[in-house]
């Protein structure tokens, strides 16, 4: 099984500590979410678990192989910021074919078969068949995050890493991310996901992080620290767990 494990990591700027010894591990088919406030070290720790920074301490290993020796880590692993910088002008298809890249021996080498049933698939995924020939600008927000999914979904990897994939989207957009990224987990993938929204984290995810001010407060089954006292812990406010028709749900 190859689970994604993180042990004693630190990080540190310029002898300041950003982050301070966490440890945990996620397998196939788990959606941790990591919460806290501003500051806390989660979009640190998600760059972290990308490879985009490296550690100062401790080891991040997927499959038993440690990142830095890791081989063909841009198949693996996606990450979708809150700035995914490209050119708007691009259609859907455009940019979903940017997750098969990867996988070409060289520039310039015409996608195969398999490439090109890839990026139908991812596309259709998200529910975007009607609008592939159509630009990014023109698109809605959620349509947008839609396309960047497929993206991800395109080049196959093993963990997709989200850094509040549903910020400034309205409510039904927002429910057709988290449904997508319910459906990816489903389907075996590891999810990372920053969120602010407790009731969102509630709803999807099966492990939750709690982070404050660079430590991890707790982590484990969502069940099982999605409760009054850690919540209140880690954000400094009096936060009420109740259950609402099976569900648990966070009042503030």
């Amino acid at each position: 099984m190859e689970d994604l494990s993180l042990s004693d990591v630190s990080y540190s700027i310029n002898s300041n500590s950003i982050l301070e010894k966490i440890s945990f591990s996620v397998g196939p088919g788990d959606w941790l979410c990591i919460a806290g406030c501003n500051g806390s070290g989660k979009s640190t720790l998600l760059r972290l678990m990308a490879g985009l920074i490296g550690p100062s301490h401790g080891c991040i290993q997927f499959g038993g192989t440690a990142f830095k020796d890791l081989p063909d880590k841009d198949k693996k692993i996606s990450i979708l910021s809150q700035r995914s910088n490209v050119n708007a002008c691009l259609t859907v298809q455009d940019l979903v074919c940017l997750g098969r890249y990867p996988y070409l021996p060289s520039w310039g080498v015409r996608f195969s078969e398999a490439d090109w049933e890839q990026v139908s698939y991812a596309i259709d995924f998200v529910g975007l068949n009607d609008l592939r020939d159509r630009s990014l600008d023109s698109l809605s927000g959620g349509e947008r995050q839609r396309a960047f999914l497929a993206l991800s979904l395109a080049q196959n990897g093993s963990i997709l890493l989200l850094d509040e994939p549903t910020n400034h989207l309205d409510i039904v957009a927002q429910n057709q991310i988290l449904n997508l990224l319910e459906k990816m987990a489903n389907s075996g993938k590891i999810i990372v996901s920053v969120f602010h929204d407790l009731n969102h984290i509630s709803r999807y995810s099966s492990h939750l992080a709690l982070m404050r001010q660079g430590q991890l407060l707790e982590f484990g089954p969502t069940d099982h620290v999605f409760r009054s006292q850690s919540l209140s812990e880690t954000f400094g406010l009096a936060i009420r767990v109740v259950e609402h028709e099976g569900q648990r749900c966070a009042l503030y």
